[in-house]
């Protein structure tokens, strides 16, 4: 069981890094939170709302709620505070602002107004209604391929990883 999660974990991680980066601008280096201009951060937090991200906050909240509930069925016991909690801590907003700052952060108030017009046209709408399937799709493909060739990476680590001995053969071994 532990071995599973563990590399279950791993995968996560690897996927998610390999996603990050694979996404980050190579020639552009991000603004400082402190150097986050407030107009583009204003421009950010309409981009998030043309983007219907408080309904994507909402859903979010429902999805972890359920999620922790169908898990062990004491939980439903506490299902109020447990939507509580992720409403206090992902809720829209628990989250607008930092959202709309990361935005301003790699986006100038232009590119973040054209952002949005493009977000208000049908194929802008369109990406936003797909884009959490195609990210969800993405992973799925990217976890499946870890999973398929999982052996090869562990044989990879464990070729440099110590022996673990057997207690029985150096117990005989010593007699």
């Amino acid at each position: 069981m532990f071995k599973k999660l563990f590399w279950a974990l791993i995968i996560a991680l690897a996927s998610s890094t390999l996603y990050a980066d694979s996404n980050a601008t190579k020639t552009e280096k991000p603004k400082s939170a402190s150097s986050v201009n407030g107009e583009a951060k204003a421009a950010a937090l309409k981009l998030l709302e043309s983007m219907n991200y408080k309904d994507i906050s909402d859903k979010t909240v429902e999805f972890y709620t359920k999620r922790l509930v169908s898990a062990n069925s004491k939980f439903t016991k506490v299902e109020g505070k447990i939507k509580a909690f992720y409403t206090k801590y992902l809720g829209w907003n628990a989250v607008k602002d930092d959202l709309a700052s990361l935005y301003a952060k790699y986006f100038t108030k232009q590119e973040i107004e054209d952002l949005t017009k493009f977000y208000q046209t049908s194929t802008g709408k369109k990406a936003l209604k797909t884009m959490g399937k195609l990210t969800y799709e993405g992973q799925k493909i990217i976890q499946t391929n870890y999973s398929n060739h999982l052996n090869e990476l562990k044989s990879i680590l464990d070729s440099v990883a110590p022996k673990k001995t057997d207690k029985n053969s150096t117990k005989a071994a010593k007699k």
